[in-house]
């Protein structure tokens, strides 16, 4: 596989429920133990992947997403042309109904989040949630299924 890393920033801390992944320049974005990667071509400075992850069957972001939210939300106010897309996810713990509503419910939250550091408009950001359709890890077991508690930003 040719892969290409021309800037790549991860911050992924051990033990909390947020990882940031910026993959700027990236064929094909790096690997952690706490995230599950689709491979993203980016080319634009600020431009990239994150993630915010969640406590099961809980919406609220805590500091470490906060972190997330800041660091999109400078990329997005360096460069005025930049627009977001958030897509709010859950694991399969619940029934179908309630992880709807809560994946709504998070990507909902992130949204707020960015346009409450006053650096983002809401006209750049596209909200979307999938509830438990599209898992990024598809295990049952409780530490892998934290994965799929997540909204994952798309900045571009």
């Amino acid at each position: 596989m040719n892969t290409t890393f021309k800037s790549a920033r991860t911050l992924v801390l051990v033990g909390s429920l947020a990882v940031l992944t910026a993959c700027a320049g990236m064929e094909t974005p790096p690997q952690t133990a706490n995230t599950a990667v689709s491979p993203t071509p980016m080319q634009i400075p600020g431009a990239g992947w994150y993630q915010v992850m969640f406590d099961t069957a809980h919406s609220d972001i805590n500091a470490s997403g906060q972190v997330v939210v800041r660091s999109v939300a400078t990329a997005l106010q360096r460069d005025p042309n930049l627009r977001v897309t958030v897509i709010g996810k859950t694991d399969r713990v619940g029934t179908e109904a309630a992880n709807a509503a809560l994946s709504e419910k998070r990507a909902g939250r992130v949204r707020d989040a960015l346009i409450a550091t006053g650096m983002v408009q809401s006209s750049r950001i596209e909200v979307r949630w999938l509830g438990e359709g599209r898992q990024d890890v598809l295990t049952a077991d409780d530490v892998a299924e934290q994965r799929n508690r997540v909204v994952d930003i798309t900045v571009q």
